[in-house]
């Protein structure tokens, strides 16, 4: 959450094992430049919008998430 907040992403809280946040992409784009940095996420277009499911992982698994991340999206 921390991550998401400092980069400027707005998520939905969760008591779950994810996270969905919004995007401004369009989901097929953004799922092949996360998976071109190795990272494999959900996109779905909802409300008119573009969101992000992410799953938690390992602490490595989710700084591997948010360094990818930063690199599609911010």
């Amino acid at each position: 959450y921390e991550n998401l907040t400092r980069m400027g992403f707005e998520y939905v809280p969760s008591s779950t094992s994810f996270i969905i946040f919004p995007i401004e992409m369009q989901g097929k784009a953004f799922l092949e430049q996360m998976t071109t940095e190795g990272v494999g996420v959900r996109a779905f277009e909802f409300y008119g919008k573009n969101w992000c499911r992410v799953s938690m992982g390992t602490m490595d698994e989710m700084k591997l998430f948010t360094a990818a991340l930063g690199k599609v999206l911010v």
